[in-house]
């Protein structure tokens, strides 16, 4: 399936260069196409990112393991929150609907920190765990004999 991202920039109502644009309709010549216009976002940052499996993640299983006796890897913790948190609803042909989870790469900065927020909600309301906000400074106290 071809596609083509375009960014452009609207002022007084008008694209400052629509050339491009009009290029890439012409490239569908003789084809039905769809046309989704929509405000630039930036996709969710490195540091969010690095924040949800560096922080998120690692105390989910280590409050699952402590509250449920059960050993998770990351996947698992990830796919628990994608499919509590981040699904589409498709409806089948038989009038089925159905949640599918979606990635977090698709998710925009934003979107990603409410992500995040939900997690930590689900940390504290179902693990009894307090997670920390990103550049929060804290102290974690364990040793050996709580890891194994």
């Amino acid at each position: 399936m071809k596609s083509i991202t375009l960014t452009h920039s609207v002022v007084n109502g008008r694209l400052n260069d629509n050339a491009p644009l009009v290029k890439a309709i012409k490239s569908f010549e003789g084809q039905e196409v769809e046309i989704i216009i929509r405000k630039k976002s930036k996709i969710r940052s490195t540091y969010q990112n690095s924040y949800y499996w560096a922080v998120i993640i690692p105390l989910t299983i280590e409050a699952i393991l402590k509250e449920w006796g059960e050993h998770w890897d990351n996947q698992q913790a990830h796919d628990l929150y994608k499919m509590k948190f981040l699904n589409n609803e498709v409806i089948t042909n038989n009038n089925v609907i159905l949640k599918v989870p979606k990635s977090t790469t698709e998710n925009d900065t934003i979107d990603q920190e409410r992500f995040h927020d939900q997690c930590r909600q689900f940390l504290k309301e179902w693990l009894n765990v307090d997670c920390p906000l990103p550049n929060e400074n804290i102290k974690i106290n364990y040793s050996i004999q709580d890891i194994n």
